[in-house]
């Protein structure tokens, strides 16, 4: 699933697009997406005839904003889900398959909204009601903003059962951070995936928000990582992956200290660590 730093790199492949004329078109295919109940009303016709502005991002959605046709504040939240893509075309040229948007604007080109899985979403609304309603209402702060630190990180997960892992994902803790960045992030902090979140001292939380803003800054200068879906704008796949240090690589040697990295699975979702740089502590708290 797309993380932050691979929405982010959709979020800036739309404002290079740079679509700034009304829109002038609507398609939606008949194939409903399946992402939930808070994606039940669409409600994609508020958006004919309004004029496109920011092109935001909150957690792992995209959040573009409109001025309707009446001048009304509105929003589009789009979650690319498991495989969605986003891309621009002309108008003319035919749809790909799985094509379920296709948002046409009075200069001839096409948001088209791509996913063959169908765990995508699409919401379109008052700007306001999106962003007090959820799914936006719901998440955490947003990392790579000012204030992000591991005070917040304890505030948020100190007293959790959970492992630290597990508990990172979170999006009412911290919004956008998946599961490729939390065991990347855990391995650059040094600290052990499956510990308790509450058995982390102070000092640890902070080395994990260090680590936590550096792999998603790393993931956004690579383009995002393309494990199998995940193609920007244009259609290119990120580069991230090449330089993932843990994730998906259980058994090869660990780039720090040539140890075979482990892996483990926890709460559906699998990841890897080093048994040295990330040992399990003896202690009650880590330091």
């Amino acid at each position: 699933m797309p993380e932050l730093p691979e929405v982010e790199s959709v979020r800036r492949g739309l404002v290079a697009a740079q679509l700034r004329t009304r829109v002038s078109s609507l398609w939606r295919s008949p194939s409903r997406l399946r992402i939930g109940k808070h994606w039940a009303e669409e409600n994609l016709a508020c958006l004919q005839g309004a004029m496109p502005a920011e092109v935001g991002r909150r957690g792992k959605y995209l959040l573009w904003s409109f001025t309707g046709a009446d001048g009304a504040a509105l929003g589009l939240v789009i979650h690319l889900g498991m495989s969605g893509r986003c891309g621009v075309a002309s108008a003319e040229q035919a749809r790909v398959l799985h094509t379920h948007l296709a948002l046409g604007f009075e200069d001839g080109r096409e948001l088209r909204l791509v996913d063959p899985r169908r765990f995508g979403g699409l919401r379109a609304g008052a700007l306001a009601e999106l962003l007090a309603t959820p799914p936006i209402s719901g998440l955490g702060p947003e990392p790579l903003e000012p204030g992000f630190s591991g005070a917040v990180l304890e505030q948020a997960l100190g007293r959790s059962a959970r492992p630290i892992r597990d508990a990172l994902l979170d999006q009412s803790a911290v919004a956008g951070l998946g599961n490729i960045y939390a065991v990347e992030a855990l391995f650059l902090a040094g600290i052990y995936p499956q510990l308790e979140a509450r058995r982390l001292h102070r000092s640890a939380w902070d080395r994990l928000a260090v680590a936590v803003v550096t792999v998603l800054r790393q993931g956004i200068e690579n383009g995002g990582t393309t494990l199998k879906d995940f193609r920007n704008v244009v259609g290119e796949v990120g580069r991230n992956q090449d330089d993932l240090k843990v994730y998906g690589r259980a058994g090869e040697p660990c780039p720090r200290c040539g140890a075979p990295l482990v892996g483990f699975v926890s709460g559906g979702r699998s990841g890897a660590f080093c048994p040295k740089d990330q040992p399990r502590p003896r202690t009650r708290l880590l330091h």
